[in-house]
């Protein structure tokens, strides 16, 4: 018995040993080289794992660069800052006068204070509103708002009540972008007042507007959605302002998805898109079509959202809108990823970066 049982353990490690002896070294086939009599300290071979495929090195790019969405999404509420700048009544007369404007900060100072002493306040403001203007330009956000300081204590106790409210409206803009909120709800309320004394109904409709989303950064929701409802439409329906209309759905869409209410925001933004379409609003389409396309990823919505969004990009191309390009190519990825579109999520990817470099 013992020997039946000794000679079953022989065969038994014999078959272990020469299933050992035809293992497989390199399984992935990567190794080219290596030496088989080796008989020196350590394994015959090194076994690598496999090299990553290109769909494992597209999620890990995905995926390292999710965090960057949020300095895309400042960047676009920049050049919405830029685009809202507005210019005092002389502006074409300052333009005419003055440009190529001054080259540097010392000149700059240097020509409205010269303004300044021959009290010719209306230009001095008009070109201190010019210069707060060329510093965002610069993103000098903390120099330009130093100016609109002082264009607006120069201009507040003038004649000139339009150029006044023309500062106070950049003056809040600029700090709401800042994220100073007490500051630009206090200049709106202002430029709101100066409105209604007014009685310029467009003014008082594009201030209420611009209350609202400042009511919305301060989570006070149902005050910033009525400042938009209730109060800023029906001026606009009033004077039949089919531009202004359009801006303010855009805007109640977007404190619809700070509240991630995607669909209601989507609701104000197919009215915006009609009336924008109705009306050849061209400017405005492009970022219509992308909060639809965004609403749409965050419901998981991928196929109707890549549509959308395929339809902003070819607007964004048209007006060459490289901020909001860059946003688009950023979502088309994901989704491409998510739908297991490699070559495409590759190609957004590529399109991602090029951008991405050259703006930031």
């Amino acid at each position: 018995m013992r020997v039946l049982l000794a000679l079953g353990l022989i065969i038994l490690m014999s078959g272990l040993k020469a299933q050992s002896d035809s293992e497989v070294l390199d399984p992935a086939g990567f190794v080219t080289k290596y030496n088989p009599k080796f008989k020196g300290v350590g394994p015959e071979v090194y076994v690598l794992p496999a090299p990553r495929t290109k769909e494992e090195v597209l999620v890990d790019s995905y995926q390292e660069k999710k965090s960057f969405y949020d300095s895309i999404a400042r960047e676009l509420d920049y050049q919405n800052l830029v685009e809202e700048f507005q210019l005092t009544s002389n502006a074409s007369y300052i333009k005419q006068q003055f440009d190529p404007y001054p080259s540097s900060p010392e000149k700059w100072t240097e020509l409205i204070n010269s303004l300044k002493k021959n009290n010719n306040t209306r230009l001095a403001v008009g070109l201190t509103n010019q210069y707060a203007l060329e510093a965002i330009k610069r993103k000098d956000i903390k120099k330009a708002i130093s100016l609109l300081g002082d264009a607006l204590a120069l201009v507040h106790h003038s004649e000139f009540r339009d150029d006044a409210s023309v500062v106070q409206f950049n003056l809040s803009n600029a700090h709401l972008y800042q994220g100073s909120y007490a500051d630009a709800d206090a200049l709106q309320e202002r430029y709101l007042q100066q409105a209604v004394n007014n009685k310029s109904n467009v003014d008082q409709a594009n201030s209420l507007v611009r209350v609202a989303l400042i009511r919305a950064y301060q989570k006070e929701y149902k005050a910033a959605e009525n400042s938009i409802i209730r109060r800023a439409i029906p001026l606009y329906n009033k004077i039949k302002d089919a531009q202004g209309k359009t801006k303010a759905w855009i805007q109640l869409a977007k404190i619809y998805q700070i509240q991630n209410k995607h669909t209601e925001a989507q609701w104000f933004l197919i009215q915006a898109r009609e009336l924008a379409k109705a009306r050849n609003f061209k400017m405005d389409l492009p970022e219509i079509e992308y909060m639809l396309g965004y609403s749409k990823f965050i419901q998981q919505n991928y196929r109707v959202a890549k549509s959308e969004l395929e339809n902003a990009k070819t607007l964004a191309d048209e007006e060459n809108n490289k901020v909001l390009q860059l946003a688009i190519h950023d979502k088309l990825g994901e989704i491409d990823m998510i739908m297991g579109n490699y070559e495409d999520a590759a190609e957004h990817l590529s399109q991602y970066w090029k951008l991405r470099r050259e703006l930031f």
